[in-house]
């Protein structure tokens, strides 16, 4: 073939592979209702980096093919050499800037934990984190500054006493998401109850590293009450789950170095920033789907606003059965039964604490004024399993709301585990007119801390697990 017709022939090829890339969009619908950024008002942003990356790599090709003879191969030498040079030092840069001011964690153990005596300050906004996103827009929670510091532990504490009344296990709920250092609900508990609170709740920690904390740091403590979080959300994992992330496979470490990767993201802001703006005001398609969200609890002028995703309705459509024998509540619930014997061999008494999802808190508040039709649809967003008809779903999905919750409570009774749950209480301050948690994230506001952190103390004086009349008590 002559090489005219070969470059000609190429050419086409490569424009119409681009073509493709560029010419279907991603479903921006899925990317509003899970809050995922846009990048041209059309594609997401997994989508935009293989079209940046099939771009460059056809303009490279292009670059080689057009020249011929020695000069072809002189191209194909400094491609190979650019190559060779750019991937180590960019490597090497990366490896540079992963200094200690910028990670998060300390990953030493299992029970992995945030730097000692650190101090962070940031302002958290409560909008959006996608630049395209609802067509209905509501006003968020506000801004929020949050100050905070860490024990000579690596944990968000205040304080750093060798021995505590009362321990908090759990994840970003516990720890304090979006809030600062005055606000978390073991921050309100130990002034309500008049107790000494050790907080060991981490961001990303689950049952797994609940458990780790308590052998490696909690017990040591002596503390003689245990409040573990369980967080209705994502708390919920397989025995071979916990097994890959105690023994990742080389993929999997090699991924999460890139996910904590300095230079890829700050590619990643510049590229968000650059293109997500470009294109989010243009017509959606099927936003129908959408504008119920967020939704205003309660309704009229007074209302607060809350938004969720798509997989926390269709979390809540299990029923009890379902869950009840579902492997994912097996694995935790034998962490907690482990914990709680450590306990009981240390003289502490372990209180489980449930923690629910802002959908199984606000739709019941609301579910009299929505389309069951809309609903549906929005909850069949990315599903690939088929859901009933419209009516039957809503009604299964509201009749199902406390599944989980029912079968942890009988579970814990059980085992003679005293189970608090903070649904109704929180469920109540927003029908009185609080906003507990924010509008689009999904962490407690400090209003929501405080009614956990005073539902939390009532629990455990009504039980007689603390003094009833602890000094101190607010």
């Amino acid at each position: 073939m002559k090489t005219g017709l070969r470059q000609k022939l190429w050419l086409s090829l490569v424009i119409a592979v681009n073509a493709a890339f560029w010419g279907i969009p991603s479903d921006v619908v899925a990317n509003v209702a899970r809050d995922e950024q846009t990048m041209l008002g059309r594609y997401s942003r997994t989508h935009f980096a293989w079209n940046l990356g099939v771009l460059l790599v056809s303009v490279v090709t292009l670059y080689i093919d057009r020249a011929t003879g020695p000069a072809y191969r002189r191209r194909w030498f400094q491609v190979i050499a650019t190559l060779i040079f750019l991937i180590p030092t960019l490597a090497i840069v990366d490896f540079l800037l992963r200094t200690p001011q910028t990670m998060h964690y300390i990953r030493d153990s299992a029970a992995y934990h945030r730097p000692a005596n650190a101090e962070f300050e940031i302002t958290f906004v409560d909008r959006p984190l996608a630049y395209r996103t609802y067509p209905n827009l509501k006003p968020g929670f506000g801004e929020v500054r949050c100050t905070g510091r860490t024990d000579k532990r690596g944990y968000r504490n205040q304080t750093n006493l060798d021995q505590y009344d009362i321990l908090t296990l759990g994840d970003s709920f516990t720890e304090g998401s979006k809030v600062s250092d005055e606000h978390p609900w073991p921050v309100r508990l130990a002034s309500l109850c008049g107790k000494s609170v050790c907080n060991l709740g981490m961001s990303g920690y689950d049952p797994l590293h609940y458990l780790e904390s308590l052998r490696e740091t909690g017990l040591a403590l002596k503390p003689k009450v245990v409040l573990c979080l369980l967080y209705e959300g994502n708390d919920f994992r397989s025995t071979k789950s916990d097994a890959k992330r105690l023994n990742p496979s080389l993929s999997a470490r090699l991924a999460d170095y890139a996910d904590r990767s300095p230079l890829i993201k700050t590619m990643d802001r510049v590229v968000t920033e650059t293109f997500g703006p470009i294109g989010r005001a243009g017509p959606l398609a099927g936003s129908d789907v959408l504008d119920w969200l967020p939704l205003a609890v309660p309704p009229g002028p007074g209302a607060h606003y809350y938004a969720f995703e798509p997989k926390q309705l269709r979390d809540l459509l299990q029923s009890r059965e379902e869950f009840a024998s579902d492997k994912h509540w097996h694995n935790p619930r034998s962490q907690i039964a482990e914990m709680n014997k450590l306990c009981a061999d240390a003289g502490a008494r372990l209180v489980l604490v449930f923690a629910p999802t802002k959908a199984h808190v606000v739709l019941p508040l609301a579910a009299e004024r929505l389309s069951a039709d809309r609903v549906r649809a929005f909850t069949a967003i990315d599903y690939k399993k088929p859901l009933p008809d419209a009516a039957v779903f809503m009604a299964e999905l509201l009749s199902r709301l406390d599944a989980k919750e029912f079968v942890i409570a009988d579970w814990c009774r059980e085992e003679s585990i005293p189970f608090v749950s903070t649904t109704r209480a929180l469920r109540d301050a927003i029908a009185a007119g609080q906003q507990t948690y924010y509008t689009y994230d999904q962490h407690w506001t400090p209003v929501g801390h405080e009614v956990v952190g005073r539902a939390v103390c009532d629990f455990l004086r009504e039980q007689a697990i603390i003094a009833q009349d602890a000094p101190g008590v607010q």
